[in-house]
């Protein structure tokens, strides 16, 4: 007879509703690339919109983390091979065309002699990107400590790309040690205090670990990285898959409520620092200094910048929607981010975030970038935006949706959504949804 000691606890499985097409989280893909595309021409208006890489990195963490559990429930494991190719194939060959593309440009802009255009910066750009480390040596931030740096940067945008690269790394192998321990539950806590120990370290503003003028740059700036959003996405996905179909209806009326306040917060926080907002007497709040000699802890801790606590609250706040969004089908912010045109561009949204770069640095320094004047801004808003079509739409459909094929031949579930077609496909004995793994969708 088997003593108690020697009865394996049973295998702890997720009670989520297994993940298929969701068809608005594409939707919130798209309206947010969008806010990238109109944030990054008219910066100074809209300042505020940066909080969509919280956003971003709130849906990734979730996504990701949902499928790996769903993963787990349906095969019993995680294959974090098959993971690592199938990220690295959605993920590598439209970022390695762009930076070839940018090595090319940079050589013809250095032999005609373009001023600011040269071979050795951008690649160092490109090293950085491709070996996904631009956050460490170019985070988001850098321009108030090290300007001179920033602006001979030409891939800026790249830092989301890297910063959710490690989460890559770290998370799937993670849930797969906690998952075989049954330490999930504790996985799920543990993220949850870390989003709380940034969160707060922001707010009595701390931008990163280590504050002092010698402390390298990635880490004096690691907190306005956001990596509390993507744990917040962890902790959710978590809390989510232990939230059987009765507990959700038991507690339906309590988050629709929060997704309802949450939704609130996180459109007023798109708002704070926004120039608009400024210019209407409305509540406004400076994002960072603008300057070296205002970055240091002691300054910055004077005052009410954005950041301190703008980030938290905007991820906080579509962590509240998402969890809704995601377990009451029919909710209208649901059928609000499903707009056909939201979803298109949601597809799209990894090609345009990528690309959209490369014709607004040429077009923004030949139109006097920031000190254009007004009406130069929005004249030429239009034309940045078609601009990052043009370049988007053939990598979209020349070099993603030719490799997607690829991809689906490493998927774990026995149906996976064909990104080519649109339809549900039979995948038995692959290795990951093709669709609902792609968490990579435009990021600011």
């Amino acid at each position: 007879m088997a003593t108690p000691s020697s009865v394996s606890a049973p295998r702890w499985v997720s009670e989520a509703p297994k993940m298929g097409f969701v068809g608005h989280f594409d939707g919130v893909r798209g309206l947010g690339v969008a806010m990238v595309l109109v944030g990054h021409a008219l910066f100074e208006y809209f300042e505020s919109w940066v909080t969509i890489v919280d956003t971003f990195f709130v849906l990734s963490g979730f996504l990701i983390t949902t499928l790996l559990l769903q993963e787990s429930r349906s095969t019993g494991t995680i294959n974090l091979r098959k993971f690592f190719i199938r990220r690295g194939v959605r993920l590598l060959p439209s970022i390695w065309l762009f930076v070839a593309v940018w090595l090319v440009v940079a050589a013809i802009g250095q032999a005609l002699g373009i001023e600011g255009l040269t071979v050795k910066e951008v690649a160092k750009d490109a090293l950085a990107a491709v070996t996904y480390v631009y956050h460490v040596f170019f985070p988001n931030g850098l321009y108030m400590i090290h300007p001179d740096t920033q602006d001979k940067r030409t891939m800026w945008h790249l830092w989301t790309l890297s910063v959710e690269e490690h989460f890559y790394f770290v998370i799937p192998g993670l849930v797969l040690v906690c998952l075989r321990r049954n330490w999930i539950k504790a996985l799920g806590w543990a993220m949850a205090a870390g989003v709380l120990a940034i969160g707060i370290a922001r707010l009595l503003a701390y931008t990163g670990p280590a504050m002092s003028d010698g402390t390298p740059s990635g880490i004096r700036l690691a907190f306005l990285q956001r990596p509390d959003a993507l744990m917040l996405g962890v902790a959710l996905a978590i809390f989510n898959a232990h939230i059987s179909a009765e507990k959700a209806e038991r507690i339906r009326r309590p988050v629709m409520i929060a997704g309802y306040v949450g939704l609130v917060v996180w459109l007023a926080v798109l708002n704070l620092s926004s120039g608009f907002v400024e210019k209407l007497g409305l509540p406004y709040f400076k994002y960072l200094p603008d300057v070296p000699a205002e970055a240091g802890h002691a300054a910055m801790s004077q005052h009410w910048y954005w950041f301190r606590f703008g980030h938290s609250l905007g991820a906080i706040g579509f962590a509240a929607m998402t969890f809704a969004m995601f377990r009451y089908p029919g909710f209208w912010l649901e059928r609000f981010f499903s707009w056909a045109p939201f979803r298109w561009m949601g597809r799209l949204s990894y090609s345009l975030y990528v690309w959209h770069a490369l014709p607004y640095v040429i077009i923004l320094a030949l139109t006097n970038g920031d000190d254009a004047t007004p009406a130069v801004k929005l004249l030429r808003t239009p034309i940045l935006i078609a601009s990052a079509f043009a370049f988007a739409i053939p990598v979209y459909y020349k070099v993603e949706l030719r490799v997607m094929a690829m991809k689906m031949k490493f998927a774990s579930e026995k149906e996976t959504l064909d990104l080519r077609s649109g339809k549900m496909v039979d995948t038995s004995g692959g290795d990951g949804p093709a669709e609902s793994d792609d968490a990579s969708g435009g990021r600011p």
